[in-house]
């Protein structure tokens, strides 16, 4: 028996139930030397030949065998205010990111056609993503989850594709992209800082480094920010606390810690009818006394390192981590506005859950609340979603340099649990009681464990380098289900995964300014935890069944990557061409007949394109220095196989289920093409970015295929000039001043940031219109 997402004819939830459990993931290697020792193998944020990696470089060193591209601290430093975990990495080769709401909200993000559950996001090597439900924001419709943002980071590094085993996580089909955490400094200070702009948003912020004392090096964060939203009835705020602290052990290694707390309460935007946009302006959003969502997310993170020299040429670096999160909701949908063919919002249930089956929930809101008001009960009116988890985690890696390669071993387990619920009442301060007006309450457990080992060996006076690997893969799975409106009987079904995945990079530098690079991989991802709904039978039959076997299969990658690099001076350049060969996908599918999501192993796919970097730092003598970049990324996804979408019941013929080879994969801009640069003189920093976003085609989400319609191309342009201005009096009033003032979607251009179609409807969140914020931060 499959999930509801209760979408009804707003078309509005998928609510396959996940939680962002937190998985692990061994620590990212990057060939990240400082530019003094260019030749040197690094991995950031660990010990190799006696060198700390942790921040990005301006620009990938040479000898790297794989695709990659950074943002580094001074990139960071110029962002907006306004910018989340995903929207930061918009501006690099292959990302497609966006939000729908202010700080965070509905954040979603895709790189290289894949979407966020399938691939890996880290912070200090350990896996961020949710462990049930794959990606990091916004999965299994928690559209305000928000642990990291981009104060809490440092730089960043992205490793495309099927990477080395010491770099990839769990699930990581299109790469890996590895969030640096921001560290304490040496010296004594902070800052402080507020903004104001467009949506009546605002930020405060505070920051304080203690210095190194005693070899303690300690950083604490607080950052809040409030907003209107650029939709009617969609403000929120968010509260995030970080701590960062360093020690350096007499005997020469290093302890070191990250925490960060997070809240995050908002009122989620909903997705609308294109229709009611183009007729109110392009920014319509449902009444509140029609329809609301409240929502309140929070989460939390401590990561516990140990770096220890074991010999002059061993390193262990090891890492104990662990976290959780609490998400709520409640909607409101008011059952007089049930007026017109997709104006009732999603969360009203029109139909008589609570005796779809026999045994099912006894709670009846005719008895309790009356009779239908427009064909809807008022028991109906409101909808409580949860879920609350919890992981923790362990994750060693040991380094051996030896003269002419460097071997490193390693591995994790994460074990997580989850709790999700669902439940409908007439009234906001509703019973939750499974067997009675839950659709669903379900407890779930979940267990990864990963072994690897990689050898990178340096041939030909190190001109050639060539970098073999494998990791295990390890995933066991139990689902369990209270009685509800699915599962009339309850019950609980497992699963056991595994793979080899094995790569292989290469790297041959011809001259001091050329390179070039080979790299194969495959790998895997887990089932999310939505697969397993449909083994725990829904039947109306006098005896319950018994779960059967799990029959879906892991998606999997063949991934093949052939790359060329030039580096003179100020300038580099870089190209690469890919390959991914995609089989056995997922395929959601929503059923508008029965209420259900069923989940399926699809076809194939060939996701393949070229990436291409150009960047230049120029000095300009008396006018300052120029750093100027454009980064186009073609990426074409594509169906190479015709299979039939799990669409049982829903009234729709082989025709309108069927994928046909040559057919694209939704939700993918062919195209994408960003260009800007950042300018400095005598204090004054102007900063200008251009993202040029290719048409997409839309997801018919009653199959999960693509729909004929498009989110055509658009051009978004956004800049910032920010000037500091240091203070002669150091002290209580600080080292220095800096004003900021941001300006996004400069032309005030109107695009729809995602869309999908729903019964024939189609649906769409636009993108923020153009808003205007200034910045003070005092330095001290």
């Amino acid at each position: 028996m499959g999930r509801s997402v209760l979408l009804a004819q707003a078309g509005r939830f998928t609510l396959a139930v996940a939680a962002l459990g937190l998985s692990a993931a061994s620590v990212q290697a990057a060939d990240a030397a400082a530019p003094a020792t260019p030749d040197a193998t690094t991995v950031s944020g660990v010990v190799v030949k006696g060198e700390v990696v942790t921040t990005a470089p301006r620009v990938v060193p040479l000898t790297t065998a794989y695709s990659e591209s950074t943002i580094t601290t001074e990139d960071v430093k110029n962002l907006s205010p306004m910018a989340s975990l995903q929207t930061m990495l918009q501006n690099q080769p292959s990302v497609f990111a966006f939000e729908t709401g202010p700080n965070g909200v509905g954040a979603n993000i895709f790189f290289r056609a894949f979407n966020s559950g399938q691939f890996a996001e880290t912070f200090d090597g350990v896996a961020i993503n949710d462990m049930f439900n794959g990606g990091v924001t916004g999965q299994a419709a928690t559209f305000n989850s928000v642990l990291f943002i981009p104060a809490n980071v440092d730089s960043v590094v992205l490793t495309n594709g099927i990477n080395n085993p010491a770099v990839n996580s769990y699930n990581s089909l299109g790469g890996t992209i590895n969030f640096l955490p921001k560290r304490p400094g040496d010296d004594f200070g902070g800052s402080i800082g507020g903004s104001y702009g467009s949506f009546n948003s605002y930020t405060t912020q505070a920051s304080l480094d203690t210095g190194d004392y005693h070899g303690l090096k300690q950083l604490i964060q607080y950052d809040h920010r409030e907003s209107d939203g650029w939709l009617a009835n969609t403000e929120g705020r968010n509260t995030n606390v970080y701590y960062s602290a360093l020690y350096d052990v007499p005997n020469g290694n290093q302890l070191s810690l990250v925490a960060v707390y997070n809240l995050n309460n908002s009122h989620e935007p909903l997705e609308m009818p294109t229709s009611l946009l183009q007729q109110d302006g392009g920014f319509y959003q449902f009444p509140i006394n029609v329809a609301n969502e409240k929502a309140s997310d929070a989460e939390y993170m401590v990561i516990l390192g140990y770096n220890a020299k074991l010999a002059p040429n061993i390193t262990f670096d090891n890492k104990i981590f662990g976290g959780g999160q609490n998400f709520i909701r409640t909607s409101y949908a008011n059952p007089a506005d049930v007026t017109s063919a997709y104006e009732l919002p999603g969360q009203a249930a029109g139909y008589d859950y609570w005796i779809y089956y026999p045994f099912g929930p006894t709670y009846n809101p005719k008895k309790v609340f009356g009779p239908k008001v427009n064909g809807v009960y008022p028991g109906n009116a409101y909808h409580f979603y949860g879920y609350t988890n919890f992981a923790i985690g362990y994750t060693p890696q040991i380094t051996i340099d030896l003269p002419h390669n460097t071997i490193i071993a390693g591995g994790n387990i994460t074990y997580g649990e989850l709790h999700s619920r669902e439940y409908w009442y007439g009234a906001l301060n509703m019973p939750q009681t499974p067997g009675y007006n839950d659709a669903w309450d379900e407890h779930d457990r979940r267990m990864f464990v990963s072994g690897y080992i990689q050898d990178t060996i340096k041939l030909f006076d190190d001109a050639l380098s060539i970098t073999p690997g494998v990791k295990y893969e390890f995933a066991s799975t139990v689902d369990t289900d209270d009685i509800g409106f699915y599962y009339p009987y309850g019950g609980t079904d497992r699963d056991k995964e595994s793979y080899f995945a094995p790569t292989v990079g290469l790297n041959y530098k011809l001259t001091d300014h050329l390179a070039f690079n080979f790299a194969f991989g495959q790998n895997i991802k887990f089932p999310d935890i939505s697969a397993y709904y449909n083994q725990v039978p829904g039947t109306t039959a006098s005896t319950p069944l018994t779960p059967p076997p799990i029959t879906i299969k892991p998606e999997h990658v063949n991934d093949y990557e052939l790359g060329a690099r030039y580096q003179d001076g100020g300038f580099a350049a870089s190209v690469d061409v890919y390959r991914e060969d995609f089989s056995s996908i997922f395929i959601d599918s929503f059923n508008p007949t029965t209420y259900e999501t069923n989940v399926s192993n699809g076809g194939n796919a060939l996701y393949q394109g070229v990436e291409i970097q150009l960047s230049d730092d120029v000095k300009l003598d008396s006018l300052g220095d120029l750093n100027g970049y454009i980064h186009y990324s073609y990426n074409e996804a594509i169906y190479t196989s015709k299979f039939t979408a799990d669409s049982l019941g829903s009234g729709l013929s082989n025709a309108d289920t069927t994928v046909l080879p040559g057919e694209p994969v939704p939700d993918v801009p062919r195209y994408l093409i960003t260009f800007g640069g950042v300018w400095n003189y005598q204090g004054y920093t102007l900063n200008a970015q251009t993202r040029i976003i290719g048409h997409q085609y839309i997801t018919d989400d009653d199959t999960g295929l693509p729909d004929s319609r498009t989110i055509p191309a658009y051009i978004v342009m956004d800049a910032s000039l920010a000037k500091t201005f240091p203070l002669k009096t150091v002290g209580m009033w600080g080292k220095s001043v800096t004003f900021t003032i941001n300006v996004n979607n400069l032309f005030d251009k109107y695009y729809y940031a995602q869309a999908y179609t729903s019964q024939g409807v189609e649906y769409a969140s636009p993108g923020a219109p153009r808003s205007v914020v200034g910045k003070i931060t005092v330095a001290f």
